[in-house]
């Protein structure tokens, strides 16, 4: 598992989402008991595709190959802790834990 910084993703997708977005409503799903705050908050906001995006730069930047991200869905990560299962297209499967503060932890497995 390798923890990486996504701030810097985050405020490059977080800028898209904002272009052209009119009166579309975002609605995140929040599983936790605690909520989300900080960066985790702002990918649970993003759409699929921009979310796709997000999570495939950070399983990238832990050293995972990862084509593109062709599905992601919330995932129970371990007991308590929900986050993120990416779905690439060639078949590899990953969780990411984003942090409040923009670390992604990364675990990854192959089929």
């Amino acid at each position: 598992m390798r923890a990486v910084k996504i701030g810097m993703l985050l405020i490059g997708a977080l800028a898209l989402h904002a272009c052209g977005q009119g009166e579309q409503a975002v609605t995140a799903v929040d599983n936790r008991a605690v909520p989300e705050t900080g960066a985790a908050a702002q990918v649970a906001k993003l759409d699929e595709a921009q979310r796709n995006g997000v999570l495939e730069k950070a399983i990238r930047a832990a050293g995972a190959a990862c084509p593109a991200v062709s599905a992601s869905e919330r995932a129970e990560i371990r007991t308590g802790v929900i986050g993120w299962k990416a779905h690439c297209d060639d078949g590899t499967a990953h969780l990411i834990e984003i942090l409040s503060d923009g670390t992604a932890n990364v675990t990854s497995r192959t089929h």
